[in-house]
C-alpha cells in the first residue's frame, strides 16, 4: 500500500519530533552527569593530592622513625659494650677482693689468740692513760713546788742583803770612834794602821717574776 507525500511527510516530521525529543533527552542527561562527575572528578583529584601528602609524609616519617631506630641500635650497641666491659671489670674486682679476703681470712686464723691479745693492748693503753694522767698531776706539783723554792730563794737573797746592809752600817757607825781610839794606842802611829775603812752597802737583787719578797721578818 502506496503512502501519500502528506503521510510520508508526517512520518518524517514525527521521526524529527522524535529525534529532537531524543536529543534533548539525551542533553538534559549529558547536562545531568556533568553535574555529578565534575565534582566527582574535583574531589578524585583532591583526595589524590592529599593521599599523596599523606603517603609522602608517612614516607619521611618512616625515614626518620629508621634514622632513629639505627641511632638507637648504634646507642644499645654501645651500652651493652659498655656494660659488658664494667661487668667483665667487676668480676675481676669481686675475684680480687674474693682472694684478699681469703687471705685475711687465712691471716687472722693463723694469728692465735688475738681477741686475749687485743684485750692486753687496751689495758696496757688505759693503764698508760692512767700513769701519764699521774705523772701530769706530779708535774703541776713540781712546778708548784719549784715556784715556792724560787720564793724561798729570793727571801734568802733579800734576808743576806739586809744583813749585808746592816753589817756595812754597824762598821761605818763604829769606824769613827774605833780610829779615835786606836789613834791613842801606841800601835797608832805604826805605817798602815789607823785607816778607816768603809763597807759599801751590797746592791739589792730583783725579783723575777715580779715575786714579792718575805718582809715578815
Amino acid at each position: 500500500m502506496s503512502k501519500t507525500p502528506e503521510e510520508l511527510a508526517e512520518i518524517q516530521a514525527r521521526h524529527a519530533e522524535n529525534l529532537d525529543r531524543l536529543a534533548c533527552t539525551m542533553t538534559t542527561g549529558i547536562q545531568r552527569w556533568e553535574k555529578v562527575i565534575y565534582p566527582m572528578m574535583i574531589a578524585f583529584i583532591v583526595l589524590a593530592v592529599y593521599g599523596f601528602y599523606l603517603i609522602y609524609n608517612v614516607t619521611r616519617d618512616m625515614n626518620h622513625i629508621t634514622h632513629n631506630m639505627n641511632a638507637m641500635t648504634s646507642a644499645v650497641v654501645d651500652i651493652t659494650e659498655t656494660l659488658d666491659q664494667k661487668m667483665n671489670q667487676m668480676d675481676h674486682q669481686m675475684g680480687a677482693i674474693n682472694i684478699h679476703m681469703d687471705k685475711m681470712n687465712q691471716n687472722i686464723s693463723s694469728v692465735p689468740n688475738l681477741d686475749k691479745n687485743i684485750a692486753q693492748m687496751n689495758l696496757a693503753i688505759n693503764s698508760l692513760n692512767q700513769q701519764v694522767v699521774t705523772m701530769t698531776d706530779n708535774m703541776v706539783q713540781m712546778n708548784q713546788s719549784i715556784a715556792q723554792m724560787n720564793q724561798s730563794v729570793y727571801n734568802l737573797n733579800y734576808a743576806a742583803n739586809r744583813m749585808s746592809s746592816h753589817v756595812g752600817e754597824l762598821n761605818h757607825n763604829f769606824s769613827g770612834p774605833m780610829s779615835t781610839v786606836n789613834s791613842m794606842m801606841p800601835w797608832s802611829f805604826m805605817p798602815g794602821q789607823g785607816s778607816r775603812q768603809f763597807y759599801a752597802q751590797p746592791p739589792m737583787m730583783m725579783p723575777a717574776n715580779n715575786i714579792q719578797p718575805d718582809t715578815s721578818e
